[in-house]
């Protein structure tokens, strides 16, 4: 026979298939949502990462929020509380600001300081940014560097309000 005493190695063509398959794969997970379909990343799995507070609630308690417009541009300042027993590290407050018509809003990513936030300890974070228009709104949120959205409670004290009457004639 004309194949008799040839010696084929296949080693070669089946490490480059599978080299190739394996380059295919790495860029298919990259660039398409392969990844999360393999991978168990879900919101419920993320959850996991945000410490419970003793009495059950929101880990984060925001204890103070101010802003401050200055024409098309506004300054948002706060200040946050760990109200867990465990330390907290990249905590980023996300800041999504809006102009009075809505149109063309802007989210800002401020990471809060310090970087490291202590059991029962406060941090705190400052954005600013100009719009197109007039600034009619913000909503303030946290979350972890590449991680889930972390709740918050709302801890600022009772605003004072200045009730008008009017004067016995």
């Amino acid at each position: 026979m004309t194949f008799t005493g040839r010696q084929r190695n296949l080693a070669r063509p089946i490490g480059i298939a599978a080299a190739i398959a394996g380059i295919i794969f790495i860029i298919a997970t990259m660039t398409t949502s392969v990844a999360a379909q393999i991978l168990p990343m879900s919101n419920d799995y993320l959850a996991v990462m945000i410490p419970t507070a003793p009495d059950g609630a929101e880990a984060l308690g925001l204890t103070m929020l101010s802003h401050d417009i200055q024409e098309k541009t506004i300054s948002v300042t706060g200040a946050i509380r760990n109200r867990t027993n465990e330390a907290m590290s990249n905590v980023i407050a996300v800041v999504q600001m809006q102009d009075t018509t809505g149109r063309f809003p802007q989210t800002a990513e401020v990471p809060v300081m310090p970087k490291d936030l202590p059991p029962q300890g406060m941090a705190t974070f400052m954005t600013m940014a100009t719009l197109k228009e007039k600034p009619g709104g913000y909503i303030v949120k946290f979350r972890f560097a590449d991680g889930p959205e972390i709740p918050h409670k709302d801890e600022r004290g009772p605003s004072i309000s200045i009730t008008p009457t009017p004067a016995p004639k």
